[in-house]
Formats: structure tokens, sequence, C-alpha cells
């Protein structure tokens, strides 16, 4: 074997020792994101890496360890909305974080209730995935599609945004909290020792924290820092 070959056989040995001694341990591990939660900023199946060594912080997209029926025990992304102590609050569909509005100049994907015409622009526009989108109206002639914000507001569409009023109900999210709150108007919510507050991107689909309850804190398995 020609020394030039060698060398380089024994180095790409070693960069493949030391990668997959650093995911061991957690330092720096590549994942792949399971899910349209995070839309549009975190691409289904898009690759990101991760660190333990990075102390999240409130707007860090972090990984966490989950477990349900539906896909066994799983690693999640969502963003860090909320750390021990905390106040959480969803008013009218904004977050806020300690009284300060934690969701401004950051792009986020809600439905919007469109016209036979506007939906047909966003649809060769944008190419929706057609899974969440239904008729609406009494006579069924509008359209609710998830939209980015940064979309709609180019489009002038900011005001077809639909937003639960604060009487509206949601079963799953009142069962888990005990209170009379839906995915747009929640808390506000202390966040306790040892717990965190997580939201998706696509805020009306995400089954984040308002769905699941709040994230053991020990269940971070890493902040992503390459997305």
């Amino acid at each position: 074997m020609k020394k030039p070959l060698k060398i380089t056989l024994i180095l790409l040995g070693i960069l493949f020792v030391i990668y997959h001694l650093l995911s061991w341990t957690g330092i720096f591990t590549v994942y792949s994101n399971p899910t349209t939660s995070n839309l549009p900023n975190l691409e289904l199946d898009s690759k990101m890496v991760a660190s333990n060594l990075t102390e999240p912080k409130n707007g860090d997209f972090i990984c966490y360890k989950n477990q349900n029926g539906r896909l066994g025990n799983h690693i999640r992304v969502h963003r860090l909305c909320g750390m021990e102590n905390d106040i959480v609050e969803i008013k009218n569909g904004t977050l806020f974080i300690n009284g300060k509005n934690a969701d401004k100049g950051t792009d986020f994907v809600h439905f919007y209730v469109l016209t036979e015409e506007e939906f047909q622009k966003s649809k060769t526009e944008l190419k929706p995935d057609l899974t969440f989108i239904s008729r609406v109206g009494e006579k069924k002639d509008s359209i609710m599609i998830p939209l980015s914000d940064q979309y709609a507001k180019a489009n002038r569409l900011e005001l077809r945004r639909k937003i639960a009023n604060e009487l509206d109900e949601n079963s799953i999210v009142q069962k888990i909290f005990n209170e009379n709150w839906n995915l747009d108007n929640f808390g506000p919510l202390k966040i306790p020792s040892n717990k965190v507050f997580v939201l998706g991107d696509n805020r009306d689909i995400a089954e984040d924290s308002r769905f699941v309850g709040l994230i053991d804190k020990s269940d971070i398995v890493g902040t992503v820092i390459i997305k």
C-alpha cells in the first residue's frame, strides 16, 4: 500500500472514531428532524447538530427524549419557550415569557382562512401539505390552510389568521393542565423546578407542551447548534 493512501486511511479511521465518541457522549450529535412541527424553520427530515455542552436558553431548539405508544422511544425537537420559574402565557396566539413578547422577529406557521382564489395562489407558490387543509364556513367556500406568517404578511393576509378565542374549548389542553385554556389562550403558567415548556414553530399543528405537558429537564439531550 502506498504511503499517502495509508496515511489517508489512518486519518479517516481516526476521524470516524472521534465522531462516534463525540456522538456517544452527546458532545456532537447529528439528529434528523422527524416531523413538520417546526416549519418553516426546520424542514421535515432536515439534519441538525446538537450538543450537551451548550446550556439551552429560551428561543433555542432543543432535542429531548420522548416516549409514546405511536412512535415508541424517540428524540423530539422543539423550541424552548419556558425554563423553571419563568411565567409563560399565550394571549390571542402570541407567546409571552415573563411578560415580554417572545414571538417577535420569528417566522412561524399558523392557520389562515383564505378565499378560493387566494388558496390557489398559495397552493401554486408554496405547495403546502394538503393533509392539514380543510374547507370552512357556512357554505364551505373558504379554505383553512397552514401558512408562514411571513408569507401572510407579504400577501396582506395577516387578518385572515385563525385564532381561538378565550371561550373556545380544547379538551386535550384542559385535561393536561386542568384549566380552561386552548392553543391561543394559555396560562399564565409558572414553570416548576426541573421542568421546561416547549413549542413547535408550526404552532397550530405541533404536538408540543400544550398537548403533552411539561418536559423533564433531565430528558434534554442537547441544544441545537447547527441547523
